[in-house]
């Protein structure tokens, strides 16, 4: 059994303080407190204090804290042992994640909790455990009150016309003398304008995007200065922003809030809302176009698709495995009207690269390729190629060398344990980021804009990190197994027209460059690609 008595404490202290915590009892929980209750407790009863992880400004029901998560880290680097906090609500307000930590997280880590001004430690039991779990019901129940307070003010603020969000729309900027109103901004809605009007000259979305990108004119999150990571597309206008225009009411003076609602105070996931729950405030503002033109310009008949070019939902042989060489993004299918073709409804399915079909711009260039001539190109070629290795016992060592080969995992592991730290450090740049905030450096708005395009980051990684890990399960199980291989691979060589499943368990990917190259590049190993 695990003696407490011998174990040498190496604490951290935790402190949070939160926005409703400083209108309401500010001194009694400021950051200065907390550590000065933490700092005599810790000298009265001989505990080492290495590290302090401060959450300013985050609330109690969010366990997603940067200075919370890197504390979690510590412990499972085994850097720390026992936990300060001055109460329980300072690790958290939301009772079932706040109990889970308590009472099974800590323990089963042998780490020591201490909450001080509840008398609370794990090291000495003094019953005082037993009113703990109601406590934290009590933290949650304050919680979801102030949660409420919160959105009743609100709603409130926006039953006034007043705006409450942190992003102004394009084509507006905030009043001088109130920060909740809107002022044209004459640039910006200029161009509104000119969206509006080239719509209703027959143009659709995408040509308009095009257009203005042809015209030098920075996307609206580029003018605003919202892009603090600016990618190749960042100057390019996109289809969905100038839809976004197109239909927002704001442009004809009525103030439209909250469309949105979280799915529950836990969740950070918000679902939109009926049309009868938005809050529509009218003529709050100058209006940039007249209603007639929105409406004209947002009619069922303005919004066909007037050109060859259908869409269709298809479960192509190759859809999802055919990446573009040069720009690295996954390529789509088009079905457009075949010239040679006279019959009436002659379509032919492409490949063509999704950056050039999004953008053109010269980002990248169509890699255009036949679908029906890439799929008999790539199964012919692919059987040519494991006819080579016929000889099973060959064929199976080589598969057999390669699937349990070390560095390959590695490699995996190796890439997984970057996107990892990619993580750490944006939820410490998010950190550093709040502090150039209270300092003065940065505006609450640059804070909220630059922080969402920081968590857009942060999710793409964490997407990234997902498919390493099925990447490295799979390599470690399925494909392992005898018989699992040999069937892949002689279904395949035996079949006239292998099905899109098989495809996939035999291809990683195929790529096409500009000079129409093909490469297929194996789940396994064997030949690397063709």
């Amino acid at each position: 059994m695990y003696d407490l008595t011998e174990v040498e404490y190496i604490a951290g202290a935790y402190i949070r303080l939160s926005k409703e915590d400083e209108k309401g009892y500010e001194e009694s929980v400021s950051v200065t407190n907390q550590r000065n209750i933490i700092n005599e407790y810790a000298k009265k009863n001989n505990i080492k204090i290495v590290e302090y992880y401060i959450d300013d400004g985050y609330s109690g029901s969010d366990f997603e804290r940067p200075g919370f998560k890197r504390l979690i880290n510590d412990i499972e680097c085994g850097l720390i042992n026992c936990v300060i906090t001055k109460d329980t609500s300072r690790l958290g307000r939301e009772f079932i994640e706040t109990g889970n930590y308590m009472f099974k997280y800590f323990p089963e880590h042998n780490v020591r909790y201490i909450a001080i001004l509840e008398n609370f430690d794990t090291f000495s039991p003094n019953g005082v455990e037993d009113i703990i779990p109601f406590k934290t019901v009590i933290n949650d129940m304050y919680l979801k009150d102030t949660s409420r307070k919160i959105k009743s003010t609100r709603h409130n603020l926006m039953k006034q016309g007043l705006f409450v969000g942190s992003s102004v729309p394009y084509g507006y900027k905030r009043s001088e003398t109130d920060n909740r109103m809107f002022e044209i901004d004459e640039y910006a809605a200029g161009v509104v304008r000119n969206i509006f009007n080239l719509k209703l000259s027959g143009m659709s979305n995408g040509m308009i995007a095009r257009q203005l990108t042809n015209e030098g004119i920075l996307p609206p999150d580029v003018y605003k200065n919202k892009n603090f990571k600016k990618g190749y597309t960042a100057n390019l206008w996109k289809t969905a922003t100038v839809k976004r225009i197109l239909a927002n009411e704001v442009y004809i003076g009525n103030m439209i809030q909250g469309m949105y609602e979280r799915v529950s105070l836990k969740s950070k996931k918000k679902k939109l809302l009926p049309r009868s729950k938005w809050i529509i405030s009218k003529n709050t503002h100058e209006a940039i176009i007249d209603e007639e033109l929105f409406k004209r310009a947002n009619s069922k008949q303005n919004n066909l698709v007037k050109d060859d070019v259908r869409f269709r939902k298809y479960d192509y042989l190759l859809k999802g495995l055919v990446v573009c060489a040069d720009c690295g993004r996954t390529m789509l299918v088009r079905r457009c009207k075949s010239a040679s073709e006279k019959t009436k409804d002659s379509y032919r399915a492409i490949y063509c690269c999704r950056t050039y079909a999004n953008y053109r711009n010269n980002v990248c260039s169509m890699h255009y390729f036949r679908e029906d001539k890439l799929n008999q190109l790539v199964i012919d070629t692919i059987k040519e190629h494991l006819i080579k290795y016929a000889n099973e016992s060959k064929m199976l060592d080589q598969y057999d060398k390669t699937m349990s080969s070390s560095n390959l995992l590695q490699k995996y592991q190796f890439q997984l344990d970057e996107k990892e730290k990619k993580l750490v450090d944006i939820d410490k740049a998010i950190s550093e980021l709040y502090k150039d905030k209270v300092r003065g450096i940065i505006s609450s708005e640059e804070f909220v804009s630059i922080k969402k395009d920081f968590e857009r980051d942060k999710k793409s990684i964490e997407d990234e990190i997902y498919d390493l890990k099925v990447t490295i399960k799979k390599s470690n199980g399925n494909f392992m197994k005898d018989e699992t291989r040999r069937k892949v691979i002689n279904d395949f060589l035996q079949v006239k027209q292998p099905s899109k499943q098989l495809i996939n368990d035999l291809v990683k990917k195929i790529t096409i460059d500009e000079n129409k190259n093909i490469k297929i590049y194996f789940n396994f190993q064997v030949d690397g690609e063709i």
